[in-house]
């Protein structure tokens, strides 16, 4: 028989039993359950409606009582008119009369059709009505005679409410707890009747399930439990394990299949000496550790880098082969990049040995980490070549800042001998070139002097050397008749040597020519050197707010200056554009060029 034909043929059986355990218990009980629904319907009313009246009546002493307090008030502090509480509280108490009188009449109606409640509700409704009708006349009485009110309230009312009233409600009540006693009493009859009908059929129930458990266990958890331990001997690498096939069920064909599974993974399965070979084969050290961080399995390669025996550094931790003591806090931040690094590793004599070094977490087929797993590989020569690298590169930074010293020195000896050349110079035009040539020079000593100031000898901080080469000429083209303000506003831009001479001359050749030519008899003005990077792309703008020239002449023009400018600019391979005069400014110079990378 099919493992699935037999669950069903059980699932049926224990379905019919349940329907007739069911069927059987349901019209044992309906008629119970009808006639407890009666009685416990007809005593709840009762209890509601006796819980009424007495509510009901203590209620309307209250609000008597609180009509007498009010009275007594207002009469001390001489109040003339009808007090609007007591007006309130006298409605108040005609309302509660009414709901006494309404449960009263539910009551009798219930009490006349059963013979078992008493016959005796009548006492309780006269002295209801004594009661009302003292309790009127005191109301009539209360307004005129307040004191008179208050010894009848006193000695009528209350007393007449609590030696006739209370005790009729109290008997009226004890008698209602007697009824719900006696219907209780019937209901757990009924129930226990019930009961032992349940537990007479549950009893049937659990002996046939039994049996049904014990034919279940037998047919299937019995083959199951062989399944089971045969399937763990071929986890744990038992691959020469068969199961015994016994039936033709579903338990038969995944026997089969795990003893087909089994003969599979005996043919493809790499076994541990082969993977053991991989491992001792790699070149590289190699550490696999626990979750504790035990090393469980390491190779040759890395005893050969540590100086131990493979022996030796088993079942050790591995934070006694990494060295954590310098390097700890590099490794925690490096180790989950899940990329190489560079790490140290400590030898047996405790020296330190640089290696690359990677480390991953071993997952098992669930997933879940068992472990890490590190390659180490020992670059000593490489971080030696690199030493010698960084020392032949630092002497050759030494060099190099030390000609750029040189060449700014050089420079300023000719920026010197044109100086004293101008003073001995005769003629006015041959002075005036000295001085140009002079400020020419030295606005690439300048450069060289900051290359060699600067961290980098490559590139230069412009932003801070724009600022020096305007103060250099202003310096040496003061006159004490003019006031002329040079003004910058300039962006942190870095730029090499190759861009930073051409780039300066440019500067130094346009402010020289605003300083000699842009004010003429001005006695005030304004130079502006205004330099943005919007991207790869320098825009430099050189403005004054002087007379300002013409953009024909300037391109006409076959003067040093005018070529100087011309060169340089295709030197950075820019542009140079003159900007259209406005209202109230000079002349006003744009270039613009790529920084070089």
């Amino acid at each position: 028989m099919r493992l699935g034909t037999k669950i069903i043929i059980g699932f049926i059986c224990i379905s019919l039993l349940l329907a007739v355990v069911g069927f059987v218990s349901d019209q044992f009980t309906s008629e119970i359950r009808q006639e407890q629904l009666y009685s416990v319907n007809e005593a709840s009313q009762v209890v509601i409606y006796t819980g009424e009246m007495e509510r009901s009546l203590f209620q309307s002493l209250i609000f008597l009582n609180g009509i007498r307090e009010a009275l007594i008030t207002a009469k001390s502090y001489n109040t003339i008119q009808e007090l609007p509480a007591v007006v309130d509280l006298n409605s108040n108490f005609e309302r509660e009369l009414e709901k006494f009188e309404s449960a009263l009449l539910e009551l009798e109606l219930l009490l006349g059709e059963n013979e078992r409640l008493p016959e005796d509700l009548n006492e309780l409704l006269q002295s209801y009505e004594v009661y009302r009708s003292i309790s009127r006349e005191w109301l009539s009485l209360s307004g005129e005679d307040s004191e008179r009110a208050n010894l009848m309230f006193l000695n009528s009312i209350e007393r007449y409410f609590r030696n006739n009233i209370i005790p009729k409600i109290t008997q009226l009540r004890n008698y209602v707890l007697d009824v719900q006693q006696g219907i209780n009493q019937e209901l757990d009859e009924s129930l226990k009747r019930a009961e032992m009908a349940n537990y007479i059929a549950t009893l049937f129930s659990i002996l046939f399930a039994i049996v049904l458990a014990t034919y279940i266990y037998r047919s299937i958890a019995n083959p199951l439990s062989r399944l089971s331990n045969s399937a763990k001997k071929i986890g744990e690498g038992n691959l020469n394990e068969r199961i015994e096939v016994t039936s033709k069920d579903e338990l038969g064909e995944l026997a089969e299949a795990f003893n087909n599974m089994a003969a599979g993974l005996q043919k493809t399965t790499v076994s541990k000496a082969y993977l053991d070979n991989i491992i001792e084969s790699i070149q590289e050290a190699v550490f696999v550790a626990d979750n504790d961080g035990t090393l469980i399995r390491t190779n040759s390669a890395a005893g050969r880098l540590t100086g131990y025996t493979i022996d030796e550094m088993m079942n050790q931790s591995v934070t006694k082969f990494y060295n954590f003591e310098e390097m700890g806090d590099f490794y925690e931040k490096k180790k989950s990049n899940h990329r190489s690094f560079e790490f140290s590793l400590i030898h047996k004599n405790k020296t330190t040995i640089p290696v690359l070094f990677s480390e991953a977490d071993l997952l098992d087929h669930k997933n879940e980490k068992v472990g890490t797993v590190a390659v180490a590989s020992d670059i000593s020569d490489r971080k030696k070549a690199e030493k010698k690298i960084r020392a032949s590169l630092k002497e050759k930074e030494v060099m190099l800042a030390e000609i750029h010293h040189r060449v700014k020195n050089n420079l300023a000896v000719v920026s010197g001998l044109l100086q004293l050349q101008s003073y001995s110079a005769k003629n006015e035009h041959v002075e005036k070139a000295l001085s140009d040539s002079q400020m020419r020079i030295q606005s690439i000593a300048l450069v060289h002097e900051m290359l060699y100031e600067s961290e980098s000898l490559a590139y230069i901080e412009y932003d801070k050397y724009i600022n020096d080469l305007m103060q250099a000429i202003s310096s040496m083209h003061m006159n004490e008749g003019r006031n002329i303000e040079l003004i910058s506003e300039v962006e942190p831009i870095s730029l090499s040597i190759n861009q930073a001479i051409p780039c300066s001359l440019l500067v130094n050749e346009l402010i020289v020519n605003a300083f000699k030519h842009a004010f003429g008899e001005q006695k005030e003005g304004q130079v502006k050197v205004q330099v943005i990077k919007e991207g790869d792309k320098v825009i430099m703008t050189i403005s004054d707010n002087g007379s300002g020239f013409e953009i024909e002449k300037f391109s006409g023009s076959d003067s040093l200056g005018a070529t100087l400018i011309k060169t340089l600019t295709a030197q950075l391979n820019g542009e140079f554009q003159i900007l259209e005069k406005s209202e109230g400014s000079g002349s006003s110079f744009r270039i613009e060029f790529i920084i070089e990378k």
